[in-house]
Order: structure tokens, then sequence, then C-alpha cells
């Protein structure tokens, strides 16, 4: 009865926290919303008075809006740190807006007009403010119809004479608004947190962006004289290709999510950049189980016999880097049961390696197993991840022994690098998968995500071709030596027959099912419906 007692208590205790972390993302959801209300009546009076509408006045309607930065990151802070388990898509999207990379919100309507006159910026201004409040009336109707307000925390409509629509009275308005909620918020802002909820933090900006040269007319150069920094990580290739059949890559994705402001691309972005962190690891696991079996064959020659303790050591170092990833705590939850079993996986195909003078059919149907639950893994995050590999030469003579094992250890040394790399950013990652509980990593789920009219449109850019071809360097990419798609290769190998098992880890993400509902007949595009503004 204790025991029983306590467990009560404490389940009580959570769903209190989850009401009220509900009831606080509704009351910052209402309050954005009417702030975004108060501010459209003069975004609305520079149609009415053309002498207003000029290229200043819109900017400064900009910092206006921007007075806000700060807050709605103490909004998010304080929703958060009581009760994590919420994704607050509205304010994800109003935090992508007022915070996003560029500091300006200058944004302008993209048509066949190539001037960046004032009248493309007040419609750039009109798209995203819309698409923002539509995002925020969508999950107020949905989800706080019976969820109490206090109208002092989220009135935000001031009353204005007509003579005072200008920006300069906005401003201060605004800047009146902002200290109020400063002041309410006194703790929040003196814990000094808030701003590990930048957007910059949830696009991994920091990451994404080492050694690009400059980003001028939205086209990067990439400084690729020296190694790039989680490169890997960086450069990996998506299971999406390009009519030219070039690969985007999550970099090609961070270019687009820059100026994203929906926030249910967001979740799938962060999901997709995490879930990527082991893949280095898994081409090892998945490189190594096809060299051994092709090293156990009848057709390879007595070259093995003395390969075979270069491999045993590689199986350990490849052993531990699965222990090593498992220690740094990027994957949370269910899913460090999913490390487990792989490294228990592989720790048993190793040692019936080490044990055995020939794998057999039995052993290779469960290595094959092990590459394909993988394959299930990296497949639902989107990323590019091929079970079917061989060696171009399906068998291990003394001609091409060494390549195979020197480039095997190439391999081993680029993930040596990265993951003393991951280890410096290991809490940058850790404190995103913390904050935004994220759990899963199914990205398939997300229908809308990068959509083909996105996708066709980063495969023309500039951006693109400068992307792939830096990701192309050996220094930048795993696949290299002998290893081969079974599509590629033109030697007469057998391919593994796989069958799609589905993973038990892979549940729904109950906590944000709400983004899978959402539909909308008002979702612009960033490259197809508007870009940047360039002052």
């Amino acid at each position: 009865m204790k025991y029983l007692s306590i467990f009560m208590l404490i389940m009580t205790i959570k769903i209190s926290l989850c009401h009220f972390g509900q009831y606080l993302n509704c009351s910052h959801s209402r309050y954005f919303l009417n702030f975004f209300n108060h501010n459209e009546r003069f975004l609305l009076q520079f149609e009415k008075n053309e002498e207003h509408l000029t290229i200043e006045n819109l900017m400064n309607y900009g910092k206006a809006l921007q007075t806000h930065s700060k807050v709605i990151m103490i909004f998010l802070d304080d929703l958060i740190t009581n009760c994590g388990s919420l994704f607050p898509f509205g304010l994800i999207s109003v935090n992508m807006y007022l915070n996003n990379v560029s500091d300006s919100l200058n944004m302008i309507a993209q048509n066949d007009d190539e001037k960046n006159d004032a009248r493309k910026l007040l419609e750039g201004y009109k798209i995203i403010h819309f698409a923002v409040k539509e995002q925020l009336t969508y999950y107020i109707n949905k989800y706080c119809n019976n969820i109490p307000s206090n109208d002092n925390m989220v009135r935000c409509n001031p009353p204005i004479i007509e003579n005072e629509y200008n920006t300069t009275n906005l401003i201060n308005i605004n800047n009146d608004l902002k200290d109020k909620i400063l002041t309410k918020f006194k703790f929040t802002v003196e814990r000094n947190s808030y701003e590990n909820f930048h957007s910059k933090y949830f696009l991994f900006y920091d990451i994404m962006t080492q050694q690009n040269l400059n980003n001028e007319n939205n086209i990067i150069k990439i400084d690729n004289s020296q190694r790039i920094v989680l490169n890997l990580l960086r450069f990996t290739p998506l299971n999406v290709k390009c009519t030219n059949g070039t690969h985007l890559t999550i970099q090609d994705i961070f270019e687009y999510m820059k100026y994203d402001f929906n926030s249910n691309d967001v979740l799938p972005y962060i999901k997709m950049v995490i879930g990527a962190t082991f893949r280095p690891i898994a081409i090892l696991i998945r490189n190594f189980l096809t060299l051994i079996q092709v090293a156990s064959s009848e057709n390879s020659d007595h070259v093995k016999f003395w390969l075979k303790s270069n491999f045993i050591d590689i199986g350990q170092k490849i052993m531990n880097y699965v222990k090593e990833f498992i220690s740094l705590s990027i994957y949370n939850n269910k899913l460090i049961y999913f490390l487990y079993d792989i490294l228990n996986k592989f720790v048993n195909a190793l040692n019936n390696y080490i044990e055995k003078k020939k794998l057999s059919k039995f052993d290779i149907i469960l290595n094959n197993i092990l590459i394909e639950k993988l394959s299930n893994f990296f497949i639902k995050t989107k990323l590019y991840f091929s079970s079917n590999i061989v060696l171009t030469n399906k068998i291990i003579t003394e001609n091409n022994a060494d390549k195979i094992k020197n480039q095997l250890v190439q391999i081993i040394q680029k993930v040596e690098i990265y993951m003393n790399d991951l280890k410096k950013w290991n809490e940058y990652f850790k404190s995103i998968v913390k904050n935004l509980n994220i759990r899963y990593f199914n990205v398939s789920i997300f229908k809308k995500f990068i959509g083909f009219k996105v996708i066709d449109r980063i495969c023309n850019t500039e951006s693109h071709s400068e992307i792939y071809n830096v990701s192309k360097n050996n220094i930048n990419k795993i696949e290299i030596g002998y290893y081969e798609d079974v599509q590629n290769v033109k030697y007469d190998v057998t391919e593994f027959e796989l069958k799609n098992l589905k993973d038990e880890n892979d549940e729904p993400d109950i906590d944000t099912n709400i983004t899978f509902e959402y539909h909308t007949n008002y979702e612009p595009l960033y490259m197809i419906d508007y870009w940047p503004y360039n002052e």
C-alpha cells in the first residue's frame, strides 16, 4: 500500500504539472495572438496611407515586432521548465520568426518583379504575419477552449487614436508591453536560461555554419581548405534525390530551415539531425559485418587467416564507439534500448567471428538482421543508408587484402575524429533532446516536411551545387573504398534479402500529434513565396 500511495502521488503531480503546462501554453499563445493582432492594425494602415508605405517605416515595424524577441524565449523557457513533455508548435513559430538567423524580420514577397520596393516588403510582412497568426489560432481553437485564461496575462490591445498610427509610437507601445512581461517573469529573467531557446539553437546554427565564408544573395561558399568539424553530420545524405541524381544533405535542409517559420518543420528537422549523429558508427557496423562475411566465405583464400587479428581489433574498436555513443546520452528514453540492442547484436556477431573459422548461415542471417535494423531506423529518419552493401570484389586475395584493410582503417580514423567532435558538442545535443523531450526519430510521418516543391527549389540553387561538391571531397565523406551499393556494382554478387522489420521502439510521439492534424490553406514556403530582403 505504501508504494502504491507513493506511485499515485507521483502520477497526480505529473498530471497536474502537464495540466499547468497546457494552461501556460494556451496563455502564452493567446498573448502572442493578441500581440500580432495589435501590430496588425499598424500593418494595415500602411495599405490605407501610401505616404506611410516606405522602406524605413516597414523596417521600423520589424523593429517594433522584435521588441518581443526576448519575450518569446522567456515564454518558452517558462513553459518547458514547467512541463517539458509539450512541444509548443505555435510558440515555436513565433520564435523562429522573431529570432530568425538574420536578426531582421524584413522578408519580401517572391514574384516576377525583381524590384525590392516597399510594396513587396509589405507583402512579405503580411505573408509571415498571417501564417504565424494562423498557427496560433489553430492551436488555441483546438486545444484551449476549455482552458481558462488570465486577462491580465494575455491582454495586448492598448487603445490607439488614428493620428498615433506611426512606427515610433508602435515601438514605444511594444517596449512598454515588453517591460511589463519582463517584470512579471522576473525570476525567469534572473535565471538567464532563456537564451537556450533561441531559434539558432534549434537549427544547430553554430554547427552548420562553421567555415561558411559568406551568405550573400542566399548563396553559401564553404571553406574546404581545412577539416570541417562534424562534417560527417553536416553532409549526411538524405533519402531524397534531385533530378540530376544528387542527394540532398542535412546542410541543404539547414539552408532552407533558416527562414522556414513553420513549426511543423522544426520538430522533424531536429529529429533528423539528432538521428544522423549515429549514422557514421552504423556505417562502420554495416561495412564490418559485410567484410567478415566475405572473409569467412570459402571463396577467400588463406589471406583471411593472417588478416583475422586485424579485423578483430577493428571490430573491438567499433564496439567501443557504440559504447561511447551510448555514454553521451544523445539518444534517451526507449532509444537507449535500441542502442543496447545494436550493441548486443554486434558483440554477438564479433564473438562468432572470433570463435569460428567460418560463419554459419544462421550467423549470416543474424548479421543481416542487424544491418536491416539499422537500415530501418535511418529510413524512418529520411536519411540515406543502404543495407545492400557489398565489396566490389567478392573475395579477399593477396592482391586486394591490404587495400581493403587500409581503407577500413581510413573509415575508422574518420569516425575517431567524428567522435571527438561529437563529444565537444555533446551538451549542445543533450540540451535540445532534454528541453524538447525528443523521444523518437520517426521523420517519415511528417508528410509535409520538405515537399516536392521545396525539394525542386533547393535542388536548383547554387548553394546545393556548392554543398554537394564539398560533401564529395574525400575528407567529408565516409562511403569510401571497396564498399559500394549493390545497384552500382557490376560484379556478379549476391544481394542480401532483408525483410522490413517493425521497430518495437517506434511509437507515436503522443505529445506532438497536433502536427499531423494541422491542415491549413495558408502555408507560405521560403524561396517560393518569400525571400529575405537585401538591404
